[in-house]
């Protein structure tokens, strides 16, 4: 097999602060590398934030709303509690990243739903076979926000959502009042 040399990193290797690590391409020139089998590879990046790496864990960042006026219900259906749990995190951060005050997840209630199914189709009435299917619900609120932002924020869930999840956007606008007089 060759290798060609593709560019050299620096790392740390314990004891040995000169040693440098090669990103190797196949099919060219050959390389041979030796291995030291006593020296121990240290693979932590130098500069690694802590502070940053737990982020992603966090509950999402929140707007406090103004006027507290409703603008959007987003409901949301899928069978996967956890997938459902996961895409209603994704469209609370995009609201924050918006600029929109979004409320907390709301569990809706879980449809269950039953069906039986007969096993043969010709005389075994008795064999019988059972099965269900939960629909589990989330709803999200957005107030006091601009309603063309709104729409960009749902073209956004939209584009993203994965499959299995199903959404249901109920939006108000508000207009002024002429009063003729």
């Amino acid at each position: 097999m060759s290798f060609t040399l593709l560019r050299t990193l620096p790392i740390r290797v314990a004891g040995n602060s000169n040693a440098l690590a090669r990103s190797f391409v196949s099919k060219a020139q050959p390389v041979r590398a030796e291995v030291n089998e006593n020296k121990t590879i240290d693979l932590t990046p130098p500069s690694s934030k802590v502070e940053n790496s737990f982020e992603v864990f966090e509950e999402p960042k929140r707007l406090k709303p103004t006027h507290n006026i409703p603008v959007c219900n987003l409901q949301m259906r899928g069978y996967l509690p956890q997938q459902l749990d996961f895409y209603a995190d994704f469209a609370q951060r995009a609201a924050y990243h918006l600029g929109m005050p979004c409320t907390g997840t709301i569990r809706l209630p879980t449809q269950t739903s039953h069906w039986t199914v007969i096993r043969s189709p010709f005389v075994h009435k008795k064999s019988q076979e059972n099965f269900e299917r939960k629909t589990h619900k989330r709803l999200l609120q957005i107030k006091d926000a601009h309603p063309e932002v709104v729409q960009r924020w749902l073209r956004y869930l939209t584009m993203n959502a994965p499959a299995g999840i199903g959404m249901r956007a109920t939006t108000w606008e508000f207009e002024n009042l002429d009063a003729k007089k």
